[in-house]
């Protein structure tokens, strides 16, 4: 197709110069959530005062501004656009479009009650959509039947089970051909982008879909044999109901006094969130950094009094963040409870698989943080 490539190359100089962007749009999102947890925390206070007037609205417009520090949060990551909630039969029925104009079978499978995903709705529709049209063009030419079954099914994995992937629940997508397959040595080199077997093809196909399903904490696998067609498998996460805490109860269950740690370097933050367990009945403790944190946690623990809850900013301007932080507190005490509080949902899904109990999405409110606690220390 003329212009082609060179609509290609400026596509990928355009993204690696976006590239610089990242950083910058990581810190905005920072930013703006710590200015919106200010916002939320100030509007409570007002409210335990009696001012009335106004603060229902203005709390519900703070609290959708964490929609847009999400976006922000993935441009830094040159991922993912605004998330939907998507079925996977209608997901893999879009899909299943590109094979349109073509004599292959198309059949899918997807059991009732299997799990929707929370995805970039347009993205993942291009990367099924990129299996999809490799299984067609891997097809040999008539009298063969060409045969495509799409499928999807919810699937629990356990950790280790899939590299790259934590324990938890997921739905598994399968994209089965009965084509051509592949030898061995073109396997190992297909996700390489560029590569191709095909005359016409431009090796971003499957580099392309493999790139979108890591950027949804996914991953794919493929299994083919010459003759035998090919089998494409993805993992996403099932998508979470709206009403879903982002927090486990820990294995432990000890006797809990209902003292909380707080760590955050913004000191109107940590005064907020001090209000707020007050309020909800809690005590606490402040500090501005991992050090101070840790060194708060010790003092309790080493008299046997040991905090119910760590809550840890992810990022601090100067100190330990609450990775190192939580490291230090793991090797002091292996039980301790830590919480993150983030506006970034893949920071706070690394920080659950490192073995936070729970994640605090900033802003946050005493609603929220009651939510969290609760289940963290039930």
């Amino acid at each position: 197709m003329p212009g082609a490539d060179e609509a290609l190359y400026a596509a990928l100089v355009k993204a690696d110069r976006s590239e610089s962007f990242g950083p910058m749009a990581s810190a905005i999102a920072h930013e703006l959530g710590d200015l919106m947890t200010r916002i939320v925390g100030a509007l409570s206070a007002a409210r335990d005062r009696g001012d009335l007037a106004g603060l229902a609205v203005a709390e519900e417009a703070a609290r959708s501004s964490r929609e847009l520090i999400q976006r922000l949060s993935l441009l830094a990551k040159g991922g993912r656009g605004e998330l939907v909630t998507a079925p996977a039969r209608e997901l893999l029925a879009d899909a299943a479009k590109a094979a349109s104009g073509s004599n292959v079978e198309v059949e899918i499978t997807v059991p009732d009650g299997t799990n929707p995903v929370r995805v970039d709705r347009e993205q993942m529709l291009q990367a099924f959509q990129n299996l999809v049209r490799n299984a067609v063009e891997a097809m040999p030419p008539a009298p063969h039947t060409a045969r495509i079954q799409l499928s999807a099914a919810s699937a629990t994995l356990e950790e280790g089970r899939i590299p790259g992937l934590t324990a938890g629940g997921y739905v598994e997508f399968e994209v089965r051909d009965n084509g051509a397959g592949m030898a061995p040595d073109s396997i190992e080199k297909i996700w390489e982008p560029f590569f191709t077997t095909k005359r016409h093809g431009a090796g971003l196909g499957l580099p392309a879909a493999l790139a979108i399903v890591r950027r949804h904490q996914g991953q794919i696998g493929v299994d083919s044999a010459p003759g035998g067609g090919s089998v494409f498998t993805v993992f996403l996460p099932r998508a979470r109901s709206g009403d879903e805490v982002r927090a486990r109860r820990p294995d432990l269950q000890r006797f809990g006094t209902g003292r909380v740690l707080v760590m955050d370097d913004d000191e109107r933050i940590r005064s907020y969130t001090g209000s707020m367990l007050q309020k909800l009945g809690y005590t606490c403790d402040l500090a501005r950094d991992g050090e101070e944190a840790v060194a708060a946690y010790r003092r309790y623990f080493e008299v046997g009094r040991p905090h119910d809850a760590v809550i840890l900013d992810h990022a601090v301007a100067r100190g330990q963040g609450a990775e190192a932080a939580f490291h230090a507190l793991r090797e002091l005490d292996p039980d301790v409870r830590a919480i993150v509080a983030d506006e970034d949902e893949e920071a706070a899904d690394r920080c659950l698989a490192l073995g936070f109990c729970g994640w605090l999405m900033k802003p946050y409110g005493p609603a929220d943080l009651g939510k969290v606690l609760k289940t963290v220390l039930r």
